[in-house]
């Protein structure tokens, strides 16, 4: 059985021993190390790599969400797993955006799903259990309805609705068949659309075009 390496970020010395019990139970587990500000985790990363980061969102120094942007820069096949209190939707969609696979509640999820969510997002998926998942599509369709085409500033291209609809899937972690398959429309179809949206805004890979997502909402 193939081992999950983590490092647990979390400014909360509690937190991060309770989590570290939960996980030890789990053979499969391998807890490498822990880190208390987004700061640190960065710091961490430079030198060391891990399959999942669970990390907090607020935290001194620097937080998770921007924590998060950076160590993807650096390692971005890592996979980051936000596990927090905080469950309001900008805060979400944030979280998101920067890149983060997942998006756990304290409270909301029993250890047997957290442990579940772990095997999900280093197996490549994007996670985020109720009430989470209905806040951040309510926040999606809020921004997609306020804008009708992204556009960067300059004289860049602006994108057309559907290439805004699939530049903020992609923001959110949906392959391109999972792309199709909630557009209706065909998988080649969402590929050239992505070729478009590289062109006009000028970007080589989807870490770019959730940065350019994150940036634009901070």
């Amino acid at each position: 059985m193939k081992q999950i390496t983590i490092l647990i970020v979390d400014d909360n010395f509690v937190a991060r021993r309770g989590l570290r019990g939960v996980l030890q139970a789990e053979t499969d587990l391998v807890v490498l190390g822990e880190a208390s500000t987004g700061r640190s985790a960065v710091e961490w990363i430079k030198n060391r790599t891990v399959d999942v980061i669970l990390m907090d969102v607020r935290m001194p120094d620097t937080d998770g969400i921007k924590a998060t942007a950076e160590i993807l820069k650096l390692r971005p096949e890592t996979r980051v797993m936000m596990l927090t209190v905080m469950e309001e939707q900008p805060v979400i969609l944030k979280a998101l955006l920067a890149g983060a696979h997942g998006y756990l509640v304290y409270g909301r999820f029993t250890p047997e799903e957290l442990i579940k969510a772990i095997h999900v997002v280093a197996a490549g998926g994007t996670i985020a259990v109720p009430p989470v998942a209905p806040a951040l599509l309510e926040n999606i369709r809020g921004y997609m309805d306020s804008t009708q085409s992204i556009q960067d500033i300059g004289s860049m291209e602006p994108l057309t609705a559907r290439e805004s609809e699939i530049l903020t899937l992609i923001a959110i972690g949906r392959g391109n068949r999972e792309i199709a398959e909630a557009l209706e429309i065909e998988e080649k179809t969402v590929k050239n659309n992505i070729n478009n949206i590289y062109s006009k805004l000028q970007l080589k890979s989807r870490y770019e075009a959730i940065s350019y997502m994150f940036n634009k909402q901070v």
